[in-house]
């Protein structure tokens, strides 16, 4: 007997990597086509960086759109040198990543996992760098209205993209 809960692997299947988007310029990248049964994915940052101090939002999306409602989301900001700021932000249209300033950029990860197949809900936790030392983390939920195709990595306001790449990788 195993582990309740817990299915075995089999095929010797990994994790599917996407193709890497530049975020030089724009103000959003959607990676779509994701397949059906799809139970996580990684939203990789690699430098990536704003114009201002915009939160990086991340968004799910089924056949019908990306979904800017019912999101439950949290965001630790730290900054541990000179006034050891520590400040936190919640949202509801996006898993929020507390970016804080436009002189940083942002190199983690967010990790996506399917919870429950029959409600489509999701939770969300991310962990990364902002500068050399100063650093987010955070996390969430989100029950889509369909099986998740898609997901949108944007901003919370005007700024633009202006360096850096963004990447999914997914396994079923």
């Amino acid at each position: 007997g195993g582990l309740l809960g817990f299915a075995t692997a089999s095929g010797g299947g990994g994790f599917t990597l996407g193709t890497p988007q530049a975020t030089t310029s724009g103000t959003s990248f959607n990676f779509g086509s994701i397949p059906a049964g799809t139970k996580q994915i990684i939203v990789s940052f690699q430098g990536v960086s704003m114009t201002a101090g915009d939160y990086l939002f991340v968004q799910l999306g089924d056949a019908g759109g990306i979904e800017t409602t019912g999101y439950v989301s949290s965001s630790m900001f730290a900054r541990p040198t000179a006034d050891g700021n520590l400040t936190a932000t919640n949202d509801t249209v996006a898993f929020t990543i507390d970016y804080q300033d436009g002189t940083g950029t942002f190199s983690g990860h967010m990790i996506l996992t399917l919870v429950n197949s029959s409600t489509f809900l999701w939770t969300s936790s991310h962990l990364g760098k902002l500068t050399t030392i100063w650093f987010a983390w955070g996390g969430g939920d989100k029950a889509l209205s369909a099986e998740l195709t898609q997901v949108t990595v944007t901003r919370s306001g005007t700024a633009t993209f202006d360096a850096g790449s963004v990447n999914i990788m997914y396994i079923g």
